[in-house]
């Protein structure tokens, strides 16, 4: 990787397709929901209007570009030095900063919205300020000019300021494991949620001080996972303006995404399937602000250099319409590339982290199809821009 100091973001204009998910589009461009057949009904159970999506009624498969879903997009290039640089982990954003946990490195990385690195944030180890484990989970506090970090094992968020020293840290009332976790810093609380294993968790969620005093709680009953495995996974996209949470159970059951509500201290349904006569899939949900997205969980594919690729089918249902179909994610501003095989649904962002060499294999490929004049230049421009040695590049884009 070249070690220069240059760092570079584009802002790229969407001044199209603002609309709501089931807005249909001109003919010729990409298939929205609109197009798409019925999957889902709404259903009372115990009082909630939940969504449940019929898995039999989701046939078709389209492609859906992304800035149906957005409002803006960036494109951060992160800076080209060795102290910056970045692996495909895990990307946590706020208005002005990135974090990054560096597997390779075993730190947290934290950068502007432009890419400059600014500081690790602790690193693996046994001192009082490192982390036992990668960072599972994190929040960026520009206000207090604080970031929180949460270890996937644990009884511990990590509290350092945006030179890296460490703050007072806050101990939970209950041991973490890959947890999530939201912070109210004028009340000095925090909710997590957590994998609740029998052996040593009471609760699913619950909100404490910052001193680790327990003020509600959600027991653990109908959600204890034994044996302890830790290839489940919580999850919360926190991208609805609620607390949203499900469990991603490696073997798969029938399961709901809920929304936790604070002020009664209860898990309200909102999202489910119905599996009729098909074995249950391995699987995880998404709440996004007007869509909710499935992803089944498949077995990986062989490709043809000997290496084998995730297969990730994914189902999207508009919360309005409740039309869906299967779905293939296209960046159509950037050539209709389909970005990497993961991205993360995060507070209000769809992101995606990617080798330079990987977008540039892209570009490439996207070059030979047929773009318009405009977009092929445009993406001429911006492919020789990049090296393959260059840093990661973060594509973000703002959920409307």
């Amino acid at each position: 990787m070249k070690k220069s100091n240059c760092f570079l973001t584009f802002i790229i204009c969407l001044p199209f397709l603002f609309s709501s998910c089931a807005e249909k589009q001109k003919k010729g461009e990409h298939t929205t929901l609109a197009s798409c057949d019925i999957i889902a009904e709404k259903v009372n159970i115990n009082g909630h209007e939940v969504v449940v999506c019929d898995l039999s009624l989701a046939k078709d498969t389209f492609d859906i570009p992304i800035s149906s879903l957005i409002s803006d997009f960036e494109m951060v290039r992160l800076e080209n030095t060795d102290e910056a640089l970045a692996t495909n982990n895990y990307i946590f954003l706020s208005k002005n900063h990135i974090g990054h946990y560096n597997s390779f490195q075993g730190q947290y990385k934290l950068y502007d919205r432009k890419g400059k690195f600014l500081a690790n944030l602790g690193g693996r180890g046994q001192g009082p300020n490192e982390y036992h484990f990668s960072i599972y989970s994190s929040y960026i506090d520009e206000e207090q000019k604080k970031a929180y970090l949460l270890s996937a094992i644990g009884k511990k968020i990590f509290v350092f300021d945006f030179e890296g020293n460490p703050q007072t840290h806050i101990i939970s009332a209950y041991p973490l494991h890959k947890g999530q976790f939201w912070i109210d810093q004028e009340k000095e609380e925090i909710t997590i949620m957590t994998l609740p294993f029998k052996e040593d968790v009471k609760a699913v969620i619950w909100k404490q001080d910052f001193k680790g005093n327990v003020i509600q709680q959600i027991n653990r009953e109908d959600f204890v996972i034994s044996p302890s495995d830790y290839s489940n996974e919580i999850t919360s996209s926190q991208c609805s303006g609620k607390k949203d949470f499900s469990i991603c159970y490696w073997i798969p059951r029938a399961d709901t995404l809920y929304n936790y509500n604070d002020s009664l201290n209860t898990l309200e349904p909102i999202f489910t399937l119905k599996y009729g006569n098909k074995e249950i899939p391995a699987h995880q949900f998404i709440e996004l602000p007007q869509c909710y997205i499935v992803e089944l969980l498949q077995a990986e594919v062989p490709t043809s250099n000997g290496f084998v690729r995730p297969n990730i089918p994914r189902i999207i249902i508009d919360k309005k319409t409740l039309r869906g179909c299967y779905f293939n994610l296209k960046y159509d501003m950037l050539g209709n590339i389909d970005g990497p095989t993961w991205r993360t649904h995060k507070s209000g962002y769809i992101i995606a982290n990617m080798y330079a060499y990987e977008i540039k294999e892209q570009w490439e490929k996207a070059l030979q199809s047929n773009l318009s004049p405009e977009m092929k230049q445009k993406i001429k421009k911006l492919n020789n821009s990049i090296t393959e040695d260059d840093n990661n590049i973060i594509l973000i884009g703002k959920l409307k």
